[in-house]
Order: structure tokens, then C-alpha cells, then sequence
């Protein structure tokens, strides 16, 4: 896997960090499912695939499904 500059020096996430939520910065997601369980998945997946498979891989997972999203900024 090629070296990601963002993500160097990065600190490592933990649930806290996931979990920290400012009012209005995901309203899209809508009122049904609040914002923390989206996160408290994404954070649970995240360290499975750590723990099974490694960081590279979790990186590269997670890359590839935004691709497939079509996530675009």
C-alpha cells in the first residue's frame, strides 16, 4: 500500500473520538438513527478488521468502499 501523507503523525482513533458529535455537522443522516450509532458502527468495524486482518488492510478496505460509494469532495 502506498504511504498516505494525511495520514502520517496521525493519532490513533479511539471511541471518544468517534463517538464526539457537533450539533448540525451531519444533518443529511436525518432524525431516525441519531449520528452516534452510525459512528459506534463505523468505529466497531474499524477496529475488527484492525484486529483480524491489520491497519493496512482496514485502510485499504475502508478506501475501497468509499470508491465504491462514489464519495467525491
Amino acid at each position: 500500500m502506498r504511504d498516505n501523507v494525511f495520514l502520517e503523525n496521525k493519532k490513533e482513533l479511539e471511541l471518544a473520538d468517534f463517538m464526539n458529535y457537533a450539533d448540525g455537522s451531519r444533518g443529511n443522516l436525518g432524525k431516525d438513527i441519531p449520528v452516534t450509532i452510525y459512528r459506534l458502527l463505523e468505529y466497531s468495524i474499524r477496529e475488527q478488521l484492525i484486529r483480524q486482518f491489520g491497519k493496512e488492510t482496514q485502510i485499504q478496505v475502508f478506501q475501497d468502499a468509499g470508491f465504491r460509494a462514489e464519495i467525491k469532495e
